[in-house]
């Protein structure tokens, strides 16, 4: 009988509402007829977005399954825009334009602007959303916390 293993703490954003965000099913995938990602492409993704949030000032050290749910959002976001930058290599890559005769020309995996254009946008939205959320976490580590070099300071001899 196999043992099937549940993690104990589950990510954050699940595979499926990245592929629910993406539209990403093989019945919307004409070409396709498949999902474009794969599962692993999914977990890299996600773990790579995790990464990216713990690089921005101040560093912070969470993993996928550790990430605020409150930010789930942002990592949706993260995640997605890993997606579309790898795919763009890929296009760009595998770029393939046919033309014949009067036929306009014929693409095959010839979509690397528009991925590239996709992520761009996902990445000053991200960019934008980490920035405010590393800048409030800090400033609230901070409250009251900060003291003055004056602390010690007084007009009264204390003796």
């Amino acid at each position: 009988m196999p043992v099937v293993a549940t993690p104990v703490t589950p990510n954050v954003v699940t595979r499926d509402q990245v592929r629910m965000f993406m539209r990403d099913y093989a019945p919307n995938n004409i070409l396709l007829d498949a999902p474009e990602f794969s599962d692993r492409d999914l977990n890299l993704a996600i773990e790579m977005a995790v990464s990216a949030f713990n690089t921005v000032t101040p560093q912070t050290n969470f993993t996928p399954a550790s990430f605020p749910q409150q930010l789930t959002y942002l990592l949706l976001i993260g995640t997605t825009r890993f997606l579309l930058m790898s795919e763009s290599f890929l296009q760009v890559r595998n770029q393939a334009t046919v033309q014949d005769g009067d036929i306009a020309p014929i693409g095959i995996s010839d979509k690397a602007e528009l991925y590239a254009s996709l992520s761009q946008k996902l990445k000053a939205e991200w960019d934008e959303l980490t920035r405010g959320v590393k800048t409030q976490n800090n400033l609230e580590g901070a409250y009251a916390t900060l003291s003055s070099g004056y602390l010690n300071v007084s007009r009264f001899n204390r003796s």
